[in-house]
């Protein structure tokens, strides 16, 4: 086995942050030294940096004492919601499996791609090559076509204003005017559709879910092999992705009565 090379500074600054959320009061720099057993000028460096990233912040300028700070807040957050979207989300998928014989996806989006937290295929015909935890381009598969619709357009500007939009197959759209269109499409019909535009062998049908918030925290969708597509199955797979979109939806506190409708 591999031996695992630790970081001392990454470390340090983890055990820090563990160190605060574990004390029932603020700790000067004195007391957080002592405890982790470092240097006064080493402790000090330390907690700079957790300060400007605003992990730890400073509870009383006058006793110079900290505490967990927003971003710790926020990165906590953002895994409890993203442990309950899989949670809430994993039965659903294994009954998408079942009734469509395709493989089912949950992604939610992250530093302008599509990262990919769950997925069922026990059922599935054929297995498209996604892996969990991997990243693929928003505007060419049917999760991030769904989460990207979710987004005002003047987000959806900002997010590809840095070059040139990269192509995956023939058919993935990559002029803005193309996007956008396509994302007003996606919102009047309620789901999106993936047409061979990051696998040519395959056709997805997807849609964000959201929360209490009208905010998207995720999205799902069903890869089916484009070969064995017909207008009946489109119909009842667009129809599954929809009602289980919106029955998440519900149970995060989402009280509308469609989809996409306030964007």
């Amino acid at each position: 086995m591999e031996k695992i090379r630790i970081n001392k500074s990454a470390e340090r600054a983890l055990d820090l942050l563990v160190l605060l959320a574990k004390t029932s009061s603020p700790l000067t720099l004195n007391e957080i030294c002592k405890e982790m057993d470092m240097p006064k000028s080493s402790g000090f460096e330390l907690v700079q940096t957790l300060l400007y990233k605003g992990f730890i912040e400073m509870d009383d300028p006058r006793l110079k004492t900290y505490r967990l700070g927003l971003s710790a807040f926020e990165t906590g957050m953002a895994y409890q919601s993203n442990m309950e979207i899989t949670q809430l989300a994993r039965p659903l998928l294994l009954e998408l499996n079942k009734q469509t014989g395709s493989t089912v996806f949950l992604g939610v989006e992250d530093k302008g791609k599509v990262v990919y937290l769950d997925k069922a295929e026990n059922f599935s015909v054929m297995r498209p090559t996604a892996k969990l935890g991997s990243r693929r381009f928003l505007h060419t598969t049917g999760v991030g076509k769904a989460l990207l619709a979710a987004m005002p357009d003047e987000k959806i500007e900002y997010l590809y204003s840095d070059g040139e939009i990269p192509r995956k197959t023939p058919f993935s759209l990559v002029t803005m005017s193309d996007i956008l269109l396509d994302m007003k499409e996606i919102r009047e019909r309620g789901y999106s559709i993936d047409d061979r535009e990051d696998n040519e062998e395959m056709y997805c049908m997807g849609s964000a879910i959201f929360d209490q918030a009208n905010q998207p925290v995720a999205a799902i969708s069903i890869a089916s092999v484009y070969s064995s597509l017909t207008a009946e199955r489109k119909e009842l797979v667009s129809n599954l992705i929809t009602e289980t979109a919106l029955k998440l939806s519900n149970q995060l506190g989402y009280s509308g009565k469609r989809l996409y409708v306030n964007i």
